[in-house]
Protein backbone atom coordinates (compact mmCIF):
# COMPACT_ATOMS: atom_id res chain seq x y z
CA UNK A 1 0.00 0.00 0.00
CA UNK A 2 1.65 3.69 -1.22
CA UNK A 3 0.58 6.05 1.37
CA UNK A 4 0.33 9.20 -1.25
CA UNK A 5 -2.83 6.69 -2.49
CA UNK A 6 -4.42 5.88 1.00
CA UNK A 7 -6.20 8.86 3.19
CA UNK A 8 -4.55 9.84 6.12
CA UNK A 9 -4.52 13.47 7.45
CA UNK A 10 -2.23 13.84 10.33
CA UNK A 11 -2.63 17.35 12.61
CA UNK A 12 0.09 19.86 13.91
CA UNK A 13 -1.61 22.33 15.45
CA UNK A 14 -4.05 20.03 17.47
CA UNK A 15 -6.00 21.84 20.74
CA UNK A 16 -5.34 20.06 23.94
CA UNK A 17 -7.84 16.79 24.46
CA UNK A 18 -9.24 15.37 27.42
CA UNK A 19 -7.70 11.85 26.51
CA UNK A 20 -4.31 10.56 25.66
CA UNK A 21 -6.33 8.10 23.07
CA UNK A 22 -8.27 11.01 21.56
CA UNK A 23 -5.41 13.64 20.85
CA UNK A 24 -3.10 10.47 19.59
CA UNK A 25 -5.89 9.45 17.36
CA UNK A 26 -6.92 12.92 15.90
CA UNK A 27 -3.42 13.76 15.48
CA UNK A 28 -2.31 10.76 13.74
CA UNK A 29 -5.88 10.75 11.46
CA UNK A 30 -6.99 7.51 12.77
CA UNK A 31 -10.14 8.89 13.92
CA UNK A 32 -11.97 12.47 13.14
CA UNK A 33 -14.44 13.95 15.96
CA UNK A 34 -17.83 14.95 14.11
CA UNK A 35 -19.38 15.70 17.61
CA UNK A 36 -18.86 15.07 21.82
CA UNK A 37 -18.92 11.43 21.96
CA UNK A 38 -19.32 10.86 18.20
CA UNK A 39 -15.86 9.80 16.05
CA UNK A 40 -15.71 8.43 12.31
CA UNK A 41 -12.99 5.78 12.15
CA UNK A 42 -10.87 6.98 9.36
CA UNK A 43 -8.54 4.12 7.37
CA UNK A 44 -6.18 4.06 9.59
CA UNK A 45 -8.52 3.31 12.62
CA UNK A 46 -11.22 1.34 11.10
CA UNK A 47 -7.97 -1.30 10.13
CA UNK A 48 -7.27 -1.55 14.17
CA UNK A 49 -11.28 -1.78 14.91
CA UNK A 50 -10.97 -4.97 12.52
CA UNK A 51 -7.94 -6.37 13.81
CA UNK A 52 -9.63 -6.15 17.32
CA UNK A 53 -12.88 -7.63 15.48
CA UNK A 54 -11.47 -10.67 14.25
CA UNK A 55 -9.86 -11.41 17.33
CA UNK A 56 -12.85 -11.56 18.94
CA UNK A 57 -14.90 -13.41 15.74
CA UNK A 58 -11.97 -16.07 16.59
CA UNK A 59 -12.90 -16.55 20.21
CA UNK A 60 -16.40 -16.40 19.77
CA UNK A 61 -16.26 -18.80 17.24
CA UNK A 62 -13.88 -21.18 19.26
CA UNK A 63 -16.70 -21.26 21.94
CA UNK A 64 -19.22 -22.40 19.74
CA UNK A 65 -21.30 -19.07 19.32
CA UNK A 66 -22.57 -17.99 16.10
CA UNK A 67 -22.54 -14.63 13.97
CA UNK A 68 -25.26 -12.76 12.90
CA UNK A 69 -26.46 -9.15 12.70
CA UNK A 70 -29.81 -8.13 14.71
CA UNK A 71 -31.77 -4.63 13.40
CA UNK A 72 -30.76 -1.72 15.07
CA UNK A 73 -34.35 -0.01 15.11
CA UNK A 74 -36.90 -1.93 17.33
CA UNK A 75 -40.40 -1.94 18.34
CA UNK A 76 -41.37 -0.28 21.78
CA UNK A 77 -43.45 -3.47 22.05
CA UNK A 78 -40.49 -5.95 22.87
CA UNK A 79 -39.30 -3.31 25.43
CA UNK A 80 -42.68 -2.64 27.36
CA UNK A 81 -43.40 -6.64 27.33
CA UNK A 82 -39.74 -6.98 29.95
CA UNK A 83 -40.45 -3.57 31.76
CA UNK A 84 -37.50 -1.44 30.37
CA UNK A 85 -39.39 0.64 28.54
CA UNK A 86 -40.50 2.11 31.47
CA UNK A 87 -37.16 2.03 33.37
CA UNK A 88 -36.02 5.53 33.87
CA UNK A 89 -32.50 4.23 33.48
CA UNK A 90 -32.85 3.25 30.53
CA UNK A 91 -34.85 5.60 28.98
CA UNK A 92 -32.62 8.05 29.62
CA UNK A 93 -30.25 6.60 27.10
CA UNK A 94 -32.76 5.50 24.11
CA UNK A 95 -32.88 7.44 21.07
CA UNK A 96 -36.54 6.72 20.38
CA UNK A 97 -38.21 7.58 17.13
CA UNK A 98 -40.19 10.50 16.42
CA UNK A 99 -43.56 7.95 16.49
CA UNK A 100 -42.69 6.94 19.78
CA UNK A 101 -43.17 3.15 19.01
CA UNK A 102 -39.11 2.18 17.98
CA UNK A 103 -36.06 3.13 19.30
CA UNK A 104 -32.65 2.66 18.57
CA UNK A 105 -31.54 -0.48 20.56
CA UNK A 106 -28.71 0.09 23.00
CA UNK A 107 -28.18 -3.39 23.52
CA UNK A 108 -30.18 -6.75 21.96
CA UNK A 109 -31.22 -9.17 25.19
CA UNK A 110 -34.87 -8.56 24.15
CA UNK A 111 -34.89 -8.67 20.22
CA UNK A 112 -32.32 -11.70 20.28
CA UNK A 113 -35.13 -13.90 22.85
CA UNK A 114 -37.89 -12.57 20.56
CA UNK A 115 -36.05 -14.24 17.63
CA UNK A 116 -35.32 -17.35 19.57
CA UNK A 117 -38.83 -17.34 20.76
CA UNK A 118 -40.47 -19.00 17.70
CA UNK A 119 -37.66 -21.10 16.67
CA UNK A 120 -36.41 -23.03 20.55
CA UNK A 121 -39.51 -25.93 20.92
CA UNK A 122 -37.63 -28.32 22.95
CA UNK A 123 -34.84 -28.96 24.99
CA UNK A 124 -32.39 -30.45 22.07
CA UNK A 125 -32.84 -27.12 20.46
CA UNK A 126 -30.09 -25.56 22.82
CA UNK A 127 -27.94 -24.22 24.04
CA UNK A 128 -27.53 -21.61 21.14
CA UNK A 129 -24.90 -18.99 21.67
CA UNK A 130 -25.12 -15.95 19.37
CA UNK A 131 -23.19 -12.64 18.88
CA UNK A 132 -22.90 -9.51 16.37
CA UNK A 133 -20.69 -6.53 16.09
CA UNK A 134 -22.60 -3.70 15.82
CA UNK A 135 -22.74 0.08 16.13
CA UNK A 136 -24.76 1.31 19.08
CA UNK A 137 -26.38 4.33 20.10
CA UNK A 138 -26.70 5.57 23.27
CA UNK A 139 -27.54 9.50 24.81
CA UNK A 140 -24.38 9.36 27.09
CA UNK A 141 -24.55 12.91 28.98
CA UNK A 142 -21.36 12.29 29.52
CA UNK A 143 -19.62 11.94 26.76
CA UNK A 144 -16.05 12.23 27.09
CA UNK A 145 -12.31 10.59 27.05
CA UNK A 146 -12.11 10.74 23.43
CA UNK A 147 -13.44 6.76 22.17
CA UNK A 148 -13.89 5.63 25.86
CA UNK A 149 -16.75 6.71 26.77
CA UNK A 150 -19.31 7.86 23.52
CA UNK A 151 -22.72 8.13 21.74
CA UNK A 152 -22.39 5.87 19.22
CA UNK A 153 -19.87 3.44 19.36
CA UNK A 154 -18.79 -0.29 17.57
CA UNK A 155 -19.82 -3.33 20.07
CA UNK A 156 -19.78 -6.88 20.41
CA UNK A 157 -22.81 -8.60 21.78
CA UNK A 158 -23.02 -12.44 22.61
CA UNK A 159 -26.39 -13.62 23.83
CA UNK A 160 -26.80 -17.34 25.36
CA UNK A 161 -29.68 -19.54 25.95
CA UNK A 162 -29.75 -22.71 28.66
CA UNK A 163 -31.85 -25.25 29.87
CA UNK A 164 -31.46 -24.37 33.39
CA UNK A 165 -28.39 -22.05 35.05
CA UNK A 166 -25.53 -24.99 36.01
CA UNK A 167 -25.52 -25.04 31.76
CA UNK A 168 -25.23 -21.32 31.77
CA UNK A 169 -22.54 -21.27 34.31
CA UNK A 170 -20.69 -23.90 32.92
CA UNK A 171 -20.86 -21.37 29.35
CA UNK A 172 -20.44 -18.28 31.55
CA UNK A 173 -17.21 -19.34 32.54
CA UNK A 174 -16.19 -20.27 29.04
CA UNK A 175 -16.71 -16.90 27.89
CA UNK A 176 -14.53 -15.43 30.46
CA UNK A 177 -11.65 -17.28 29.55
CA UNK A 178 -12.42 -16.27 25.92
CA UNK A 179 -12.41 -12.99 26.97
CA UNK A 180 -9.41 -13.00 28.93
CA UNK A 181 -7.67 -14.72 25.76
CA UNK A 182 -9.15 -12.52 23.31
CA UNK A 183 -7.97 -9.09 25.53
CA UNK A 184 -4.13 -10.30 25.75
CA UNK A 185 -4.07 -11.21 22.11
CA UNK A 186 -4.82 -6.96 22.06
CA UNK A 187 -1.70 -6.37 24.17
CA UNK A 188 -4.35 -6.12 26.99
CA UNK A 189 -3.76 -7.34 30.27
CA UNK A 190 -7.59 -7.76 32.33
CA UNK A 191 -8.30 -8.01 35.94
CA UNK A 192 -11.67 -9.34 36.07
CA UNK A 193 -14.19 -7.79 38.85
CA UNK A 194 -17.20 -8.05 40.55
CA UNK A 195 -19.73 -4.89 39.66
CA UNK A 196 -23.42 -4.23 39.83
CA UNK A 197 -25.79 -5.99 37.25
CA UNK A 198 -27.34 -2.53 36.64
CA UNK A 199 -30.20 -2.39 34.18
CA UNK A 200 -29.32 -6.15 33.12
CA UNK A 201 -29.55 -7.99 36.23
CA UNK A 202 -29.79 -7.72 40.40
CA UNK A 203 -26.88 -10.31 40.56
CA UNK A 204 -22.86 -8.84 40.06
CA UNK A 205 -22.15 -9.00 36.71
CA UNK A 206 -18.40 -9.41 35.84
CA UNK A 207 -16.23 -6.38 34.63
CA UNK A 208 -12.85 -6.96 32.67
CA UNK A 209 -10.88 -4.00 33.80
CA UNK A 210 -7.67 -2.73 32.13
CA UNK A 211 -5.31 -1.25 35.13
CA UNK A 212 -4.35 2.30 33.69
CA UNK A 213 -3.51 5.75 35.07
CA UNK A 214 -5.69 7.80 33.13
CA UNK A 215 -8.71 5.32 33.47
CA UNK A 216 -12.18 6.61 35.22
CA UNK A 217 -13.19 3.72 37.04
CA UNK A 218 -11.88 2.49 40.02
CA UNK A 219 -11.02 -1.17 41.17
CA UNK A 220 -9.90 -2.90 44.28
CA UNK A 221 -7.66 -6.33 43.22
CA UNK A 222 -5.86 -8.74 43.85
CA UNK A 223 -2.54 -9.06 42.14
CA UNK A 224 -1.88 -12.38 41.66
CA UNK A 225 -5.10 -13.59 41.01
CA UNK A 226 -5.95 -10.51 38.61
CA UNK A 227 -9.71 -10.35 40.27
CA UNK A 228 -11.24 -7.85 42.70
CA UNK A 229 -14.10 -5.14 42.88
CA UNK A 230 -15.35 -2.12 41.37
CA UNK A 231 -15.33 0.96 43.36
CA UNK A 232 -19.61 0.75 43.28
CA UNK A 233 -19.76 -2.79 45.03
CA UNK A 234 -16.91 -2.43 47.53
CA UNK A 235 -18.77 -1.81 50.49
CA UNK A 236 -20.54 -5.56 50.38
CA UNK A 237 -16.99 -6.59 50.63
CA UNK A 238 -16.16 -8.07 54.21
CA UNK A 239 -13.46 -6.22 55.82
CA UNK A 240 -10.45 -8.49 56.12
CA UNK A 241 -10.79 -9.26 52.14
CA UNK A 242 -10.61 -5.39 51.46
CA UNK A 243 -7.69 -5.22 53.70
CA UNK A 244 -5.64 -7.42 50.86
CA UNK A 245 -6.97 -5.76 47.98
CA UNK A 246 -5.00 -2.79 45.61
CA UNK A 247 -6.64 0.27 44.74
CA UNK A 248 -6.40 1.69 41.26
CA UNK A 249 -7.70 3.58 37.80
CA UNK A 250 -8.66 1.32 35.07
CA UNK A 251 -10.45 0.98 31.84
CA UNK A 252 -13.36 -0.80 31.58
CA UNK A 253 -13.20 -3.54 27.81
CA UNK A 254 -16.05 -5.83 28.78
CA UNK A 255 -18.50 -7.12 30.65
CA UNK A 256 -20.68 -9.95 31.50
CA UNK A 257 -24.36 -10.63 33.08
CA UNK A 258 -26.32 -13.51 34.49
CA UNK A 259 -29.71 -12.66 32.97
CA UNK A 260 -31.54 -15.70 34.32
CA UNK A 261 -35.48 -15.76 33.01
CA UNK A 262 -35.96 -11.92 32.77
CA UNK A 263 -35.77 -11.39 29.16
CA UNK A 264 -36.97 -15.20 27.87
CA UNK A 265 -40.13 -15.49 30.33
CA UNK A 266 -42.21 -12.26 29.30
CA UNK A 267 -40.87 -12.58 25.44
CA UNK A 268 -42.21 -16.39 25.33
CA UNK A 269 -39.24 -18.19 24.86
CA UNK A 270 -39.87 -21.47 26.44
CA UNK A 271 -39.03 -25.19 25.73
CA UNK A 272 -40.21 -28.50 26.45
CA UNK A 273 -38.04 -30.48 28.48
CA UNK A 274 -38.12 -34.84 28.15
CA UNK A 275 -41.93 -34.93 30.27
CA UNK A 276 -43.43 -32.01 27.66
CA UNK A 277 -42.58 -29.26 30.32
CA UNK A 278 -42.91 -26.22 29.10
CA UNK A 279 -40.12 -24.19 31.25
CA UNK A 280 -38.38 -20.59 30.33
CA UNK A 281 -35.38 -20.68 28.88
CA UNK A 282 -31.86 -19.54 31.13
CA UNK A 283 -29.84 -16.29 29.23
CA UNK A 284 -26.76 -14.67 29.54
CA UNK A 285 -25.29 -10.94 28.48
CA UNK A 286 -21.66 -10.66 26.90
CA UNK A 287 -19.92 -7.34 25.48
CA UNK A 288 -16.77 -6.43 24.81
CA UNK A 289 -16.45 -2.55 23.39
CA UNK A 290 -14.58 -2.44 20.25
CA UNK A 291 -14.07 1.37 19.97
CA UNK A 292 -13.50 1.11 23.52
CA UNK A 293 -10.90 -1.35 23.68
CA UNK A 294 -9.07 0.63 20.64
CA UNK A 295 -9.39 3.32 22.57
CA UNK A 296 -7.89 1.31 25.98
CA UNK A 297 -4.90 0.39 23.95
CA UNK A 298 -3.31 3.83 22.63
CA UNK A 299 -3.81 4.79 26.37
CA UNK A 300 -1.68 1.99 27.12
CA UNK A 301 0.72 2.03 24.13
CA UNK A 302 1.94 5.38 23.18
CA UNK A 303 5.27 7.82 24.26
CA UNK A 304 6.25 11.29 23.41
CA UNK A 305 5.92 10.15 19.79
CA UNK A 306 2.97 9.03 18.99
CA UNK A 307 1.35 5.50 19.11
CA UNK A 308 2.72 2.59 19.76
CA UNK A 309 0.95 -0.75 18.49
CA UNK A 310 0.96 -4.08 19.41
CA UNK A 311 1.54 -6.24 16.12
CA UNK A 312 -1.58 -8.10 16.51
CA UNK A 313 -3.86 -4.77 15.99
CA UNK A 314 -1.66 -2.38 13.97
CA UNK A 315 -2.77 -1.16 10.96
CA UNK A 316 0.40 -1.94 8.95
CA UNK A 317 3.30 -4.22 10.64
CA UNK A 318 5.78 -1.95 8.53
CA UNK A 319 6.25 1.77 7.60
CA UNK A 320 8.44 2.18 4.78
CA UNK A 321 10.33 4.80 3.91
CA UNK A 322 12.13 5.26 0.69
CA UNK A 323 14.78 8.62 0.61
CA UNK A 324 16.16 7.35 -2.73
CA UNK A 325 15.06 8.08 -6.09
CA UNK A 326 15.14 4.66 -7.02
CA UNK A 327 12.13 2.03 -7.08
CA UNK A 328 14.12 0.11 -4.11
CA UNK A 329 10.89 1.08 -2.50
CA UNK A 330 8.26 -0.57 -4.61
CA UNK A 331 10.02 -3.21 -5.21
CA UNK A 332 10.75 -4.38 -1.56
CA UNK A 333 6.96 -3.40 -0.83
CA UNK A 334 5.80 -5.78 -3.35
CA UNK A 335 7.95 -8.35 -1.73
CA UNK A 336 7.16 -7.84 1.88
CA UNK A 337 3.31 -7.63 0.65
CA UNK A 338 4.06 -11.21 -1.41
CA UNK A 339 5.47 -12.10 1.44
CA UNK A 340 1.99 -11.53 3.59
CA UNK A 341 3.74 -8.23 5.70
CA UNK A 342 1.28 -5.27 5.74
CA UNK A 343 3.13 -2.49 4.58
CA UNK A 344 2.36 1.13 4.18
CA UNK A 345 4.73 3.09 1.59
CA UNK A 346 5.50 6.52 2.26
CA UNK A 347 6.19 7.89 -1.46
CA UNK A 348 4.79 11.42 -0.61
CA UNK A 349 6.70 14.35 -2.01
CA UNK A 350 7.64 15.65 1.17
CA UNK A 351 10.94 15.90 3.96
CA UNK A 352 12.51 13.09 5.13
CA UNK A 353 12.00 14.42 8.47
CA UNK A 354 8.45 14.73 7.99
CA UNK A 355 8.35 11.11 7.23
CA UNK A 356 10.22 9.83 9.91
CA UNK A 357 8.17 12.15 12.69
CA UNK A 358 5.32 10.49 11.12
CA UNK A 359 6.31 6.74 10.86
CA UNK A 360 7.22 7.49 14.91
CA UNK A 361 2.91 9.26 14.84
CA UNK A 362 1.46 6.43 13.43
CA UNK A 363 3.26 3.95 15.37
CA UNK A 364 3.61 0.57 13.29
CA UNK A 365 6.02 -1.79 15.02
CA UNK A 366 8.54 -1.53 12.72
CA UNK A 367 10.18 1.09 10.32
CA UNK A 368 12.44 0.65 7.55
CA UNK A 369 14.72 3.00 5.87
CA UNK A 370 16.35 3.38 2.37
CA UNK A 371 18.90 5.92 2.23
CA UNK A 372 21.36 6.78 -0.71
CA UNK A 373 24.07 5.60 2.58
CA UNK A 374 22.28 2.23 3.05
CA UNK A 375 21.81 1.54 -0.88
CA UNK A 376 25.98 2.06 -1.06
CA UNK A 377 26.11 -0.74 1.56
CA UNK A 378 23.21 -3.26 0.29
CA UNK A 379 21.71 -2.74 4.27
CA UNK A 380 17.99 -1.04 5.15
CA UNK A 381 17.60 0.36 8.60
CA UNK A 382 15.44 -1.33 10.75
CA UNK A 383 13.74 0.55 13.88
CA UNK A 384 11.50 -1.19 16.57
CA UNK A 385 9.06 0.75 17.67
CA UNK A 386 8.60 -0.56 20.98
CA UNK A 387 12.08 -0.59 22.09
CA UNK A 388 13.50 2.51 20.01
CA UNK A 389 16.09 -0.15 18.98
CA UNK A 390 17.99 0.78 15.17
CA UNK A 391 20.17 -1.61 13.16
CA UNK A 392 21.37 -2.23 9.62
CA UNK A 393 20.16 -5.16 8.36
CA UNK A 394 21.55 -6.88 4.53
CA UNK A 395 18.79 -6.29 1.97
CA UNK A 396 18.42 -10.09 1.14
CA UNK A 397 17.77 -10.65 4.96
CA UNK A 398 14.94 -8.20 4.98
CA UNK A 399 12.27 -9.89 4.07
CA UNK A 400 12.83 -12.95 6.13
CA UNK A 401 13.37 -11.10 9.09
CA UNK A 402 10.04 -9.06 8.82
CA UNK A 403 8.08 -12.14 8.18
CA UNK A 404 9.91 -13.76 11.32
CA UNK A 405 9.41 -10.69 13.42
CA UNK A 406 6.12 -10.87 12.34
CA UNK A 407 5.22 -14.50 13.36
CA UNK A 408 7.02 -14.20 16.93
CA UNK A 409 4.83 -11.30 17.54
CA UNK A 410 1.69 -12.69 16.89
CA UNK A 411 2.42 -15.69 18.71
CA UNK A 412 2.75 -14.37 21.85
Amino acid sequence: MRLSQYFVTTRRDLAKQDSINAHLLLKAGYVSQVAAGVFTLMPLGWRVARKIEQIIREEMEAIGASELLMASLQPRAIWEATGRWQDPNLREILYVDETGESCFAPTHEELSAWHLASAVQSWRDLPIALFQFQTKFRREKRARSGLLRGREFLMKDLYSFHIDQKDHDRFYEQVAKAYQKAFKRMGLETVRTKASGGVFSREFSDEFQVICPTGEDEIYYEPKSQTGYNKEVISQVPEPEKQKLERARSIEVGNIFKLGTKFSQPLGLMYANEKGEKHPVVMGSYGIGITRALGAVVEIYNDKDGLNWPATVAPFMAHLIDLTDSKAGEKLEQELTKAGVEVLLDDRPVAAGVKLVDADLFGFPIRLVISPKTMEQKTIEWKERSSGKVELIKYLEIVKRVTDYQRQQKST
